[in-house]
């Protein structure tokens, strides 16, 4: 007898079977799309989807692993790298997990709600010869990445170049990127745990605390690309200890006349940016060690700070303030004969109102009058010049009134007592004052511009074949250069004498020559230019010219250690000369004077 099951029994029987059956497939189904998943992020196919996008934005990384839906996605040595006209960057990573959209992928967009990285590097260098990306067509539609809640250990590099930060950094923040329409990135919390600046790959200052928060907002333009000229907007504070200032002598060149030595510090900063400018609040404070400054034969040392600061004057003007500080300066040269400056201030006051664009610039230098310098320390340059017996000099900054004009405050005076010194046999003594627009100064490594100098020589006296008893001159030097190693003055000068005693001492020091030409001490209003040169090898003069009422004068001269070689073209009323300086004497060449000069060429300066 069979026994059938009642028929509630037989529909029971066969969907206890599909059940496993179904929870199988199911599993099966999840097994083989966390498979294809996890093979398409490995075998770079989701780089290749995104590659078709755009060219300009790539991402890559060598291991992944996503159990998706329920964990993160996992990226091992990951690499962003973003492309312009003008900028290339790169930011790698180590390590990066987050919780992100698959379904998102497939429409465009990169949302990640958490990320966590470690280890990362950041660099950016300029772009050259990309081509300007065309215009999109009518279908474009941009990829969206929207990332939230972004945390990032151990940041050991940020490269910009020549500027570079290693070490140990954390980030907190947000970015929010629209292609070909705009890039919102926020970091609340940016904070340095180590780390140094570096300039050219050497270390120059070691960093003890950085704080900062900033917020980036780039829009695009067809016509300008991506506009950073008011993207960002920061606040950071930091405290740094500044290296020896030894690093810049590579920067200054190899044949730098100029090297500096010490001079580390500590800096305070809080800097300000809103709108891509300098903020309201923004302030600057460096203390400095003692450093050296090797100029030619000249050395200088001195401990230094720097303060600025930047704030608001009223509704209606901003004003800055720079003040580069030197205090005390010890001067020294050949020998170790020393000086001291009590105090060196440079100050740059900028201003600027609300209906300007542009910074009006006050600036302000004063020097405190400084001990007496022995001058005999020049005697290494100028022996064969003069060779100076004793005398010293003093250097200030010029006092401003009230009512004078901003220049001067930008000028410097040196001041000599009486000087006695030596030409040869001729005994001279003479006192000098230079007066020098602070303005025109400027420094290329090797010399110092000093155009605009004035020189007033006064007391000068000599007891040679023809004395000259306190004459005195004023001399103004158009162009001027000091050469620093070795130690050469060039310049162009001029002057107009009212005292004509040194040209007639000149043209009637020898026995020879007539004496009638010692009429020369009553012309007046002689104007005097030329070139000059002095060095380690003497003085020499080169298109000397004179020109006076009735008397004129032109030719070259060279002195080394009171002798005097060269050739001068004379005339006084209807009588012309020339003048043959040599040793042993001059010699007076009455007859085809002009002739005979045409042919004593002025050799070229040393």
């Amino acid at each position: 007898m069979t026994l059938i099951p009642p028929p509630e029994v037989q529909d029971t029987a066969p969907r206890r079977k599909r059940w496993p059956r179904a929870v199988a497939w199911t599993l099966g189904a999840l097994v083989v799309l966390e498979v294809s998943i996890n093979v398409a992020l490995n075998l770079g196919a989701v780089q290749a989807i995104m590659r078709r996008s755009t060219s300009r934005t790539e991402l890559t990384w060598k291991r992944a692993w996503w159990l998706w839906p329920f964990g993160q996605l996992h990226l091992y040595d990951f690499t962003l790298t973003q492309q312009n006209d003008h900028r290339w960057w790169q930011v790698d990573m180590d390590t990066l997990d987050a919780h992100v959209s698959l379904t998102a992928l497939l429409r465009k967009r990169v949302d990640v709600q958490r990320i966590d990285g470690h280890g990362a590097r950041f660099r950016m260098e300029p772009s050259f010869g990309v081509e300007k990306e065309p215009p999109p067509g009518p279908d474009y539609r941009p990829w969206v990445i929207q990332l939230a809640d972004v945390t990032v250990h151990e940041v050991r590099e940020l490269d910009f170049g020549r500027v570079r930060f290693v070490g140990n950094l954390d980030v907190q923040g947000t970015l929010d990127l629209k292609g070909r329409e705009r890039i919102h990135v926020e970091t609340p919390s940016i904070r340095v745990v180590s780390g140094a600046m570096e300039f050219d790959r050497e270390p120059v200052a070691r960093l003890e605390r950085l704080e900062a928060k900033a917020a980036l907002d780039v829009p695009f333009t067809e016509e300008k690309g991506w506009d950073l000229s008011r993207a960002l907007s920061a606040r950071v504070t930091s405290q740094m200890a500044l290296l020896p200032l030894d690093w810049l002598n590579e920067h200054l060149g190899a044949d730098n006349a100029v090297s500096l030595s010490g001079g580390e510090g500590k800096l305070d900063l809080d800097l300000r940016l809103q709108d891509g400018a300098l903020a309201d609040g923004s302030r600057l404070d460096v203390e400095g060690a003692e450093v050296t400054l090797q100029a030619g034969p000249i050395r200088a040392r001195a401990p230094w700070a720097l303060k600025a600061a930047l704030a608001a004057k009223g509704p209606e003007e901003r004003q800055g303030t720079v003040r580069l500080t030197f205090a005390p300066v010890r001067v020294s040269g050949p020998g170790e004969t020393a000086a001291e400056v009590p105090e060196i201030i440079l100050t740059v006051l900028a201003r600027r109102a609300a209906a300007r664009s542009d910074w009006e610039l006050e600036p302000d230098l004063r020097v405190a009058r400084s001990q007496p310098m022995d001058l005999r320390m020049l005697n290494p340059w100028l022996a064969r010049t003069i060779e100076i017996d004793s005398g010293s000099m003093t250097l200030q900054s010029r006092a401003r009134a009230k009512s004078a004009k901003a220049q001067d405050a930008l000028r410097l005076s040196v001041d000599s007592d009486l000087v006695s010194g030596r030409m040869g046999s001729v005994k001279v003594l003479l006192r000098a004052e230079a007066d020098v627009d602070a303005r025109n100064l400027s420094w290329d490594t090797k010399s110092l511009t000093l155009t605009g100098t004035t020189l007033r020589l006064t007391n000068v006296s000599t007891n040679g074949p023809v004395p000259i008893r306190a004459w005195s001159g004023v001399f103004t030097l158009p162009q001027a250069r000091l050469s620093l190693s070795p130690t050469v003055l060039t310049a162009r000068f001029s002057s107009q004498l009212t005292d004509t005693q040194p040209v007639a001492a000149l043209l009637t020091s020898a026995k020879n020559l007539p004496r009638f030409l010692s009429s020369l001490l009553n012309i007046r209003g002689v104007t005097v230019t030329g070139r000059v040169q002095i060095d380690e090898a003497g003085l020499q003069l080169r298109e000397l010219k004179a020109d006076g009422e009735g008397f004129s004068l032109q030719g070259h001269l060279d002195l080394a250690q009171g002798e005097l070689t060269g050739a001068l073209l004379t005339s006084l009323g209807v009588l012309t000369g020339g003048i043959e300086f040599k040793p042993g004497g001059p010699d007076l060449h009455l007859m085809n004077a002009k002739q005979w000069f045409a042919k004593q060429p002025a050799p070229p300066f040393r």
